[in-house]
């Protein structure tokens, strides 16, 4: 399915396009997905969980240096070209948005906030942050680059931003 989004971009994606694609049948996919939804967000959530890593690296500010360079090298890399095929076509493609928001996101939203929880027990996060707004602050920055400016998205910027935007906005009050 990579192969036709990355050719076609997602609109390609047909449970006819897949069944031909893998040399199956259609019957033979709908005995695994009840439709296109569910082949999206059963393909897409793997990715996403294989490239951008959830480790506890002993630190928030280590956490969200390994989830920003996860998040550049997955656009750097040649599948990177979905992310914004993706999100181009969710306005005009209920059932992928579905999919997307669904799975990825709420896989991310999952996945950021267990971060934050980790961080708040090893009193590096304070137990009030917003959580909505801390898990989304740097990856922000890096979505916006990749999908609006193309701007470069560098090992300098990745610190800037978890060293003066997230540690900042999460850190303790004193």
């Amino acid at each position: 399915m990579l192969d036709i989004v990355i050719e076609q971009g997602v609109g390609g994606v047909s449970m006819e396009s897949v069944a031909a694609r893998a040399a199956t049948s259609k019957p033979v996919l709908y005995r695994r997905w009840d439709g296109r939804a569910a082949l999206l967000r059963d393909t897409l959530v793997p990715l996403a969980m294989s490239a951008i890593p959830h480790t506890d690296t002993g630190s928030y500010r280590g956490d969200m240096l390994a989830i920003l360079h996860g998040w550049a090298d997955f656009f750097a890399s040649p599948v990177g070209v979905i992310g914004p095929a993706i999100v181009g076509a969710m306005p005009h493609d209920p059932e992928l948005a579905e999919a997307f928001r669904g799975g990825v996101i709420g896989w991310r939203k999952k996945a950021m906030s267990e971060t934050l929880e980790r961080g708040i027990a090893r009193g590096e996060v304070r137990p009030d942050v917003e959580v909505e707004i801390a898990r989304e602050l740097g990856q922000a920055v890096l979505w916006h680059r990749f999908l609006v400016t193309g701007d470069p998205v560098t090992t300098e910027l990745i610190e800037h931003v978890v060293d003066h935007i997230l540690l900042p906005y999460v850190a303790p009050r004193t």
